[in-house]
């Protein structure tokens, strides 16, 4: 595998590690587990993951991982995630240990060049560490040989809803949770960040074309995408077909409303009919 890879991992899979690691057995310092996602060209984006049991002799080292279960777990994944290949393994811990090498020479057998994440669960630097590798061979022809572990860049993405989800998980820092809000404050809240950010771009481009900054080939074609993307329209139309939105945003939350207390009042009357007539 190239060591210009980069390696794309998705919040859920570090919640599903760090989960993991928090139900693990309390005789046990560390555990492993298989990555799942899809591989590209110069990249491979871990979507899923699973735990994998394992042991560790006292005597000799040596480890032991529990190959039906691992077989039996992803053959599972696979019937709900079909896409989702199996892409390398996760550990906990700060550094690679010596038990890597047998483990990666497993997971070498169900993918070409496995990816090795290795999550720091027990925030050593007063941060999750996030580290990648793979295993590179090296050695003398004909003569000794060996292997050792290459770190490759590692960065955390995200869909549109697992932003939406950090968003309310930061929020959750001070009190330690969060109410579920209307729709309105919300859309409002999205709109006030779209503005900041069209503030932003705008900014940006001003000092482009005044030569205060220098000008960015593949931000330029992202607006361009972006602008080629504005629906043609008035602005008449434009605020018609928003008023219609917004319409009918009040109207679903009026009858969601209706519907709530019908229920709620269906209910009482439910139960003012049984302490009438207790025989009935």
């Amino acid at each position: 595998m190239v060591l210009n890879l980069t390696v794309k991992v998705h919040p859920v899979v570090l919640f599903q590690i760090v989960n993991a690691y928090e139900r693990r057995n309390l005789d046990r310092n560390a555990i492993l587990g298989t990555l799942l996602g899809t591989i590209d060209k110069n990249s491979v984006e871990v979507t899923n993951c699973f735990v994998v049991p394992h042991s560790i002799s006292p005597n000799d080292g040596t480890v032991s991982i529990e190959m039906h279960i691992a077989d039996t777990m992803y053959k599972l994944n696979k019937q709900v995630h079909p896409s989702e290949v199996i892409v390398g393994w996760w550990a906990t811990g700060f550094e690679v240990t010596s038990i890597a090498v047998p483990i990666n020479d497993y997971y070498s057998r169900q993918c070409a060049n496995p990816v090795h994440l290795l999550v720091d669960t027990t925030l050593r630097t007063k941060k999750m560490a996030i580290k990648s590798f793979v295993q590179v061979d090296i050695g003398v022809p004909e003569g000794s040989q060996g292997a050792m572990f290459s770190p490759v860049p590692v960065e955390v993405i995200q869909y549109a809803p697992e932003a939406v989800a950090m968003r309310t998980l930061v929020k959750t820092r001070v009190t330690g949770k969060v109410e579920p809000r209307a729709e309105l404050p919300q859309v409002a809240e999205a709109i006030d960040e779209l503005e900041e950010a069209i503030t932003v771009m705008l900014q940006y481009v001003e000092d482009v074309l005044n030569d205060r900054t220098t000008a960015d080939n593949s931000i330029g074609r992202n607006l361009l995408k972006l602008v080629q993307a504005v629906p043609n329209m008035t602005r008449d139309e434009l605020d018609n077909m928003m008023s219609a939105n917004i319409k009918d945003l009040l109207m679903a939350m009026y009858l969601s409303q209706l519907t709530r207390v019908q229920a709620q009042l269906n209910e009482k009357l439910l139960m003012t009919s049984n302490l009438v007539n207790p025989n009935n």
